[in-house]
Formats: C-alpha cells, structure tokens, sequence
C-alpha cells in the first residue's frame, strides 16, 4: 500500500468523493475497495485525481498540469490524449486542469464537452481550492450537479449537455391514489396525504438524499427477497423517521407528511395495509422503469397535483373547499404587483388551503422565486411570504396544512434536486415550508390575528359561509375583538374582507375571491369605497368552484392613502370560460376568457385604452359610485348577451348554502328584535 493512500481523506462533493492522488496505482485503489473494477491494462497508471460514487463508481479522471503544460494548443492535446485512456475504461469525465483553466473532455471520444448553448463549459476546476475546503456550498452543488448533467448527457457521438428528462407522474399519481380509495375506503384527502407521502420518499430517494439503507430500493429490495410486511416494517421504523429527521416540524406542530394509512396515528407500521403498500411500491417502480428518474417532474404535475384528485367524484365535496382552480389562481398572480416587488415586502394568504395563491405567486415571479435559492447553505428571503389556515389539536385538522407543506416541497423539487445536502433540507424546511405555512389552533384561526397595515400584497380566497358566521361574531365578542370588526356584514366574507383590508398597508393591494352576497351588502360597499381604491371586478362563471355552485366574483382592491373619494375609473370583465369544463371531471378546454382578462387589465393599469371589447367596460367612478350592487354581470344587456353567446345564468343554491341563508336570515331578525327595530 502506497504512503499516499495511507494517509488519504476523501473531500465530499455532495453525493460524490474527490481523491487528490499521483503515486498510488489504480490496482491499489481497488484492493482499498476505492473503486470497484479496472481493466488489468491500466492497473499500473496513476492518475492524478478521481472523482468517484460511494460504492466505488468512477465518474471522472483529473489530470493536473502547470500552466506551461498547457499553454498551446498542441500542448492541450498532449495533455488530454495522455490519460485519455484511463479515462476512457473508468468513465465518460476526463478533466485537464491547472487550475486557472479547465478542459472538460468527453473520455469515450476525446473532444471538448459542449453546454447547452453551444459554449465551452467555462467553470474552473481547482483541485487545491476543493482539497482545502475553499468552495462555498453552492459551488461544490454546480460541481455535482455538472457531473451528473455530463454523466447522463454524453454518447460516442455527442458532446453536448441535454437538459433532464422531465417526467410527468400524473397517471401514476391517479393509479396510486385510486388503488389506496378502493383498498381502504378512507376519505379521498387521507388517500391524498399518502400518495404525496410516498411520492415524497420516491424523490427524495432519486436526489440522493436518503441512504442506500434507507431508500425505495432498499425497501423494493426487502419487499421482492422477504415480504410486503418486512418492507412496511423497514418504511415505517426507520425510511419514515429519517425523512422526519430532515424536516423537523414547525412551531405549529406540523411537518411535511403525516399519512394514517400504512401507519398508525404513532407512526407505527399498519401490518394490515402490507399488501397495498407492496402494491403501490410496484406501481412505483414500474413508472420509474418506463419514464426514468422522478428527479425532475414537470411543472404540470407540480401545480395541478391536487386539482387531479379533485377530478373524482369522491373527492369533490371534502377537498373541494380548499382549492381554487390553478387557471383562476394563476390569472389572479399574473394580474397582482408581485413581481414589482422589493426586499422587505410581505405577502400573505389568510385562508391559504393547500398553498397554491403563495406557491403560485413563488413560481410565477422571478423576483420571489430566487429569495428561496440557498446562499452559503442558508434560506433567507427579504421578501416575507406567509399562509394561514385554521385548525385545531385533532389530527384531521392538520391536513390542509400539511398538504401545504408538500405541495411546497413538490413546487420546489427543482431546487431540493440541486441543493439536496441535508442542511439545506433542513433550511428548507425550518425557513421555507414552515416558515411560510402556518396551523393557527385556535377557533377564530386567521380571524383572531390583528396585523394592521402589515402586508403590501394580499391574494386569498376566504371561506364564505353564513351558516356559523353569528356563533363566529361571539367568540370575536368574547375575545374582545368588536372594536376590530365594526363593518357589520354579513357572513365570513364580510369578516374576511374588513381583515384583509386592516392587515394591508396603505397602497398596498388585495385580489381576493368573494360571492356575490357580499357584493349586494350596502354597509360592505361603502367600507370598501370608504378605505379602498376599487381598481376592478371580474365576474367569474358558476361552477367555477368544485365544491359550490356559487356565483363568484375576483375583487382587485388597492387601500387607500387617505379617505379621498376615489377618481380613478374601474375594469370590469365577465368572465365565461376558465380553460376547462365547470364539472366535476374538469377536462381542459381551448377557451379561456381568464387570458384576456389579464391581459386587459395590465393594459388598464398602466393607463393603456381598451377599445371595442365586448366581455370589459371601464366603468368612471361617479357612475361606479352611484351602483347599488357590485355584480357587474347584470350591467351588460341582454344584446351584448347575446353577442357574446352568453345565456342567462341559473342561480343554483345547493342544500347546504340554502339552510345556511335561512340561518343567516334568522339571525338577522333576532338581531333586529333584540335591538327594538322590529
């Protein structure tokens, strides 16, 4: 055995080790279970460095030279052709280096490795730099993250980086999610909870966080040599705690999967669901054998994965309530100032469900979206984003919330799969997910928080319900809130409206969805008109919503510096087609009003003229002002109707919504009764 390979310490490159080598042979290195299997007609060389997988996988050759090495043309291919063939029986990575310059060499065909504009590849490979701990985190991950992107890219006959392979798992979310439903019959939301779950534990798997003892193939591994149970054992007693280990539960109490499925309420294995675990497994494995790696997903799936479970019939009524189509929600984010905004913004959902306006916003801003990428291995935006959602100390409670929290991991899983140390997990989820996300265990939820002229921008659908609303008003009464809520409306729109506009600062901006029983609520009209600058109504059609046949509109409020009355005019559009049919199958369609309407209204706020469109009217605002209700839709007349191909609307009221308007009328009377107006 060589002194150097005594005295040798490999330098972890993410997932990869780095060996500074030069006197010890590639026989020794194997006999020290180094690397795994070598041609015996280079078991002599040595190479001056390797870069090599756990398990002994070689993934490139260094070759170091002095700058004079390599300071001519012919002097760079003496160089490169020198340990070509060494590289070319370990790998496909051949890098020539002095350290001020690097030659990133295709080893199965000798020529220089292209990316995918067409360039050299330009980052520097600095051997002494990594051996003395000189990289910041984020450049060992470009590291690691080149290395693979070569390892999949290059043939014999190409030398060019091709972007991943994205895979959309769709059809085997769908198969996974039926086959638990039809297994269990649990409700569709917990089906739900353990599809993201294993989805969860498969992708961390794919990004090589989770160990080989501790990843699905270890586990596919003991379901095929031992048994389904052995597997859920393995799952539940130690691949589960490991995944919690790395995201840690917020101050909430929540972390990112809590399926009550293949485990019990304690996290122990359910030995009676072995089989279906084995089941989903394969389904699992069969897709990764057809489509590849889960490493990369497309962003359909990332922001329409709950809205295909919102697909099935079953699932309609109970996660219906806490989910807004994506179209809807990404209209809305694309209409907002978000991506105007600076270091020191604060952006908030109040009723934020499973995450989309928050997740979307992220997404679709290039602004937000790079606050969320690590620098020096720490997560901290300046521009502050957060979602509530209400619940209590039962488990079921916590669902939404956690479902929140997933559907993070899963929009971010672009950059889980570059930044996958475990502590930038851990960053992710302390100041990501449960920073962002948050379980308020009280009965007023987001009602009871008082954070006046906070936000600069607020994007939400509040629950709407009447029935309930007056046993909420008394525990605003009891917490000695009534001095808060003075508005006196209706319904938990009414509530959620008067706290949206509280909580933004002045010109700060709302786009919130709202019913139309606010819209006809003349004491809601006029606080609104009192503290707002109304800066546009959109009538949405009925059925927009999997839950409610309710008509409802997109309310676009900016909050006013002072109590001047407005004098800015309004946009209103009506809006027929979301992009997919209004049923419970939600099939997309070609027409999508939603497009427009963006697109009219960016124009509209940056003082473009809108001409001869028949669905927007730009309303001044002494008409506006003079209008008894705000849905707008009864201000286009039946001719204009008809040019749009528009018939009259049914108002549908479901059963529920109807003994909650007789609630609510009773309500009212005995308040009438109790104050001597009647």
């Amino acid at each position: 055995m060589s002194e150097e390979l005594i005295q040798i310490s490999p330098i972890n490159l993410g997932r990869y080790n780095y060996y500074k080598l030069g006197q010890t042979t590639l026989s020794q290195l194997k006999k020290a279970k180094i690397i795994n299997k070598i041609n015996n007609k280079i078991k002599d060389k040595k190479p001056d460095g390797l870069i090599v997988l756990p398990g002994g996988i070689v993934k490139a050759v260094v070759e170091y030279k002095t700058p004079e090495e390599l300071s001519s043309v012919k002097k760079i291919q003496d160089a490169i052709q020198q340990e070509l063939e060494v590289a070319k029986e370990l790998c496909k990575l051949l890098i020539v280096t002095d350290g001020s310059k690097t030659f990133w060499i295709n080893a199965l065909n000798g020529q220089e490795i292209i990316n995918e504009k067409g360039n050299k590849i330009s980052i520097i490979f600095n051997g002494q730099k990594i051996f003395s701990g000189m990289l910041i985190a984020e450049e060992i991950i470009d590291l690691e993250n080149l290395i693979d992107k070569i390892d999949y890219s290059l043939t014999e006959n190409s030398n060019v980086l091709k972007e991943p392979e994205i895979i959309d798992p769709t059809p085997l979310a769908k198969e996974v999610w039926q086959k638990i439903w039809i297994n269990t019959g649990k409700e569709p939301e917990k089906c739900l909870y353990n599809v993201v779950e294993i989805f969860v534990f498969k992708f961390l798997s794919d990004i090589g966080v989770l160990k080989n003892y501790n990843n699905f193939d270890s586990v596919y591994q003991i379901k095929e040599q031992l048994s389904d149970v052995e597997a859920l054992k393995h799952y539940a007693n130690s691949c589960r705690k490991d995944i919690k280990e790395m995201f840690p539960k917020g101050e909430d109490g929540t972390t990112i999967i809590n399926g009550t499925i293949f485990v019990n309420e304690n996290g122990e294995p359910n030995i009676s669901q072995a089989t279906l675990f084995g089941q989903v497994l394969e389904s699992f494995k069969k897709f990764e054998e057809k489509n590849g790696s889960f490493k990369y997903v497309s962003r359909e799936f990332k922001t329409r994965l709950y809205e295909t479970f919102l697909r099935q019939s079953a699932g309609v009524k109970s996660l219906g309530q806490y989910f807004t189509p994506r179209n809807v929600v990404q209209a809305m984010v694309k209409m907002s100032n978000a991506y105007l905004l600076k270091e020191g913004s604060k952006i908030c959902d109040p009723f934020c469900g499973v995450g989309g306006f928050i997740l979307e916003t992220i997404m679709l801003n290039k602004n937000i979206w790079k606050e969320f990428e690590p620098k020096n291995q720490k997560i901290q935006p300046k521009i502050t984003l957060v979602g509530y959602d209400k619940g209590t100390d039962e488990k079921d409670d916590e669902r939404t919330i956690i479902l929140a929290k997933a559907n993070m991991l899963i929009y971010f899983s672009d950059l889980l799969s570059k930044y996958h140390s475990k502590e930038h997990l851990m960053e992710f989820a302390n100041n990501a997910f449960n920073k962002v996300f948050k379980l308020l265990r009280t009965n007023l939820g987001t009602f009871g928080l008082k954070h006046e002229e906070e936000y600069d921008l607020i994007l939400t659908n509040p629950p709407y319900v009447t029935n309930g609303s007056s046993s909420l008003k008394e525990i605003i009464q009891k917490e000695g809130l009534s001095d808060y809520y003075t508005a006196n409306g209706r319904g938990t729109e009414s509530l959620a409206i008067e706290w949206i506009i509280k909580s933004l600062k002045k010109g700060g901006e709302a786009l919130v969805i709202v019913p139309d029983g606010l819209l006809n609520q003349a004491n809601m009209i006029d606080y609104i008109k009192k503290h707002c600058v109304i800066k546009g109504i959109i009538s949405l059609p009925v059925r927009t919503f999997y839950a409610t046949p309710k008509k409802t509109y997109i309310l676009i409020l900016e909050k006013k510096h002072d109590n001047n009355v407005q004098t800015e005019p309004v946009f209103l559009y009506l809006v027929s087609e979301i992009g997919e049919t209004r049923d419970a199958k939600r099939f997309p369609i070609q027409e999508n009003n939603l497009i427009e309407a963006v697109k009219l209204f960016n124009s509209f706020k940056v003082g473009l003229e809108i001409t001869n469109n028949l669905r927007c009217k730009i309303m001044n605002f002494e008409e506006f002002d003079k209008l008894k209700h705000w849905m707008i839709d009864k201000y286009w007349t039946t001719e204009e109707r008809e040019q749009l191909g528009i018939e009259e609307e049914k108002n549908e009221v479901s059963e529920e919504d109807f003994y909650s308007l007789l609630a609510s009328i009773r309500d009212f009377l005995n308040n009438e009764l109790k104050g001597g107006v009647l």
